[in-house]
């Protein structure tokens, strides 16, 4: 049932909650903390509450929890929410998909290079057949706490992000390169027939849309071929995989059920790893 799903995007110091078959979120909540750690789970579990006791149903018993977590989103902060939601407010089942990949959706591909640009750093994922090809993951430092917003002559604060012409490898650490250079090394060191999908299909997340024209641009400049889109609504990708694959037969490999984590509070899927329950992985 499409209202037993509900579904939670965290970003910064906000999270978006609501249920899967609605446009949008239901509640947009202030985090105060941000951050996913045993210190403020108390926080955590006080905004999942709100949201409940609020729009929930009588009884979460049936409710199944789609988190669209960061691509980095670690097995310790997984099983923390884990014993929130399925041991605390007795959830029926939790599932963890990489939000890169609900952007994809959200864009109709499932091939491409997602470029998500956070506070912190930019982290560029490249996508195939709806995959994200772990390898192959890289970030830079250059975020949008570095943004200055002068005048510059492309009128676009995120150049210095994106475009550094005075970036020089040899005396610059490897995680301060521009995210331009970082597209190029991913795309040149996938395999052969990877390199062509991904190169002419990349993904900005983040970004406002006052600048996607001149980012375009850009881009098309430095990496010849490639189509730019902005993904703007990782919610609708969320809604679609709720109602299509969520609902699929068969074993649910991004999930966990309130009774495994009972008799296995270490339990916490991993897309990371093949099988997403690997005990190596999972419960180190």
């Amino acid at each position: 049932m499409p209202d037993s799903i509900v579904i939670v995007y965290w970003e910064g110091n906000k999270i978006e909650i609501g249920r899967s078959d609605r446009a949008c979120p239901q509640e947009t909540i202030p985090w105060k903390t941000g951050t996913i750690d045993e210190e403020n789970s108390d926080e955590l579990k006080e905004i999942f509450n709100h949201y409940f006791q609020m729009y929930g149903p009588l009884e979460n018993q049936e409710v199944h929890v789609l988190i669209l977590e960061d691509v980095f989103t670690s097995i310790i902060e997984k099983r923390i929410i884990c014993g929130i939601l399925l041991l605390e407010l007795k959830c029926a089942c939790v599932s963890f998909i990489p939000r890169v990949i609900m952007h994809c959706i959200s864009c109709n591909a499932t091939n491409a290079l997602v470029i998500d640009v956070s506070a912190a750093h930019t982290t560029c994922v490249p996508i195939f057949d709806l995959r994200p090809l772990q390898k192959y993951i890289r970030y830079s430092k250059r975020g949008k706490s570095q943004l200055v917003l002068d005048d510059y002559p492309s009128g676009c604060p995120y150049t210095p992000i994106f475009f550094d012409e005075d970036y020089n490898s040899k005396i610059q650490d490897d995680d301060e390169i521009p995210v331009i250079n970082l597209a190029k090394c991913i795309i040149n060191s996938l395999p052969i027939d990877l390199r062509k999908p991904l190169r002419e299909n990349i993904i900005l997340v983040n970004v406002e849309e006052e600048y996607e024209a001149t980012i375009r641009d850009l881009f098309k400049q430095k990496m010849d071929m490639s189509k730019i889109q902005l993904s703007k609504n990782c919610w609708r990708g969320g809604s679609i995989y709720a109602k299509t694959l969520l609902h699929a037969e068969g074993v649910n490999v991004v999930g966990v059920k309130r009774e495994e984590f009972y008799n296995d509070p270490n339990i916490a899927p991993d897309w990371f790893d093949f099988y997403f329950r690997s005990g190596a992985k999972c419960t180190k």
